[in-house]
C-alpha cells in the first residue's frame, strides 16, 4: 500500500525518544541547576535540537511538545545570556549563532544579544574566522535568518556541491559538506535552487550515494541525502526520497544509533552508559525526524511492501 503513515508514525516515535531523553541535551547534563558552569561543546545537541523544532514547525507539524521543548531550549541559554557571555569572552564563536537563529526563528529574541551579533556579523574578525567552505556558508546563512546580512551576501566561492565532484570518490566528510551546502542554499527546501545543472547532478548521485553509506551503516548520512532529497522539491519526484531506507533502523524506543564512534568527542571521563548511549544516537534521531518532517511536508506517499519500506 502507499501511505505516509509510516514517516508519521516514525516522527512521533522519534519525538518520543526526544522527550524521554530531554534533559541530556541540557547545557548541564543531568541537572537543569543554573549554577552549574556551561560547557561549551554541550552546545552542539541543544543547538541541534533547536534547529529540529524549527524545521518541524515549518514543515506544518503541530504538536504542543515542540512549544514546550522551545520554551525549555531557550531557557537553558538563560535567554540568550549565556550566549552573549560566551560570545562577549571569545568573538571567534560566531558560528554558535546557529543556535539562536533556530531560537530566534521560533519566536525568541534578546536584544543585547543581536546587537552583539550584529556587530560581530559585519566586523573584520567575523569575516576572517577560519572555516571550511561549508562552514563559513552555515555562518552567513544563520545572519541572513538573523536579518543581519542579505542572502545575496553569502560566501559561495570553494563550496564542494558547485564543484560537482566525482560522485564515486565521496567520503563521508565531503557528503557531509555537500548535505549541508544544499541545506543552507536552499534554505532547507524554501528556496529553489538557480542550477538546473545542480539538481540533475545531486538527482542523479543521490540515491547512489545514500545506498553506500546505508551500507556501510552510516544512517546519519543516508538521513542528511533524504533532507537533501526534499531541498530539491518539487523539481525532483519526491516518491524517490531514500527516507525508506531509515525506517527499518528505528528502534522500539524511538531512536537511530549513529555510525561508529559518533558523538565521542563529546564524551566525559564520568560519563555513565546511558550518557554515551545518547551521545551515539541523538544527531541520526534528529536527522531522522527532520528528514521525516521535510519528507510529508511534500505530501507524497512512500512504498510499503511485506511490511517492510522500499524505495
Amino acid at each position: 500500500m502507499s501511505t505516509t503513515e509510516p514517516i508519521s508514525q516514525g516522527l512521533l516515535l522519534g519525538m518520543a525518544w526526544v522527550n524521554e531523553h530531554l534533559d541530556q541535551f541540557a547545557l548541564a547534563p543531568n541537572s537543569m541547576d543554573k549554577s552549574a558552569p556551561y560547557d561549551i561543546a554541550l552546545m552542539k545537541p541543544l543547538s541541534e535540537l533547536a534547529l529540529t523544532i524549527s524545521i518541524l514547525k515549518r514543515s506544518g507539524i503541530r504538536l504542543g511538545f515542540l512549544d514546550k521543548v522551545s520554551e525549555w531550549a531557550w531557557e537553558q541559554t538563560g535567554e540568550g545570556k549565556a550566549l552573549l557571555q560566551m560570545l562577549m569572552a571569545r568573538n571567534d564563536f560566531l558560528p554558535c549563532c546557529a543556535y539562536y537563529a533556530a531560537l530566534h526563528e521560533l519566536g525568541y529574541h534578546s536584544t543585547p544579544l543581536h546587537t552583539v551579533l550584529e556587530y560581530l556579523g559585519r566586523s573584520k574578525t567575523g569575516e576572517r574566522i577560519p572555516l571550511q567552505p561549508w562552514a563559513r556558508l552555515a555562518l552567513d546563512y544563520n545572519l541572513w535568518k538573523l536579518g543581519i546580512i542579505d542572502f545575496s551576501a553569502a560566501e559561495t566561492t570553494g563550496l564542494y556541491v558547485t564543484a560537482y565532484p566525482e560522485p564515486w570518490v565521496i567520503p563521508g566528510e565531503i557528503a557531509y559538506a555537500i548535505t549541508h551546502e544544499v541545506f543552507y542554499l536552499t534554505d532547507f527546501g524554501s528556496r529553489r535552487p538557480e542550477s538546473d545543472v545542480l539538481i540533475d547532478y545531486l538527482s542523479t548521485w543521490i540515491p547512489y550515494w545514500c545506498s553506500k553509506f546505508s551500507t556501510e551503516g552510516d544512517f546519519d548520512l543516508a538521513g542528511e541525502f533524504s533532507m537533501t532529497w526534499s531541498c530539491l522539491a518539487p523539481a525532483v519526484q519526491p516518491e524517490l526520497n531514500p527516507i525508506s531506507c531509515l525506517l527499518p533502523q528505528q528502534q522500539e524506543n524511538g531512536n537511530i544509533t549513529g555510525p561508529r564512534g559518533a558523538g565521542s568527542f563529546l564524551y566525559r571521563n564520568d560519563d555513565t552508559a546511558e550518557r554515551r548511549s545518547f551521545l551515539g544516537s541523538y544527531h541520526t534521531t534528529l536527522v531522522f525526524i527532520m528528514a521525516a518532517a521535510l519528507y510529508l511536508k511534500t505530501g507524497s506517499p512512500v512504498t510499503v511492501a511485506d511490511g517492510q519500506p522500499h524505495f
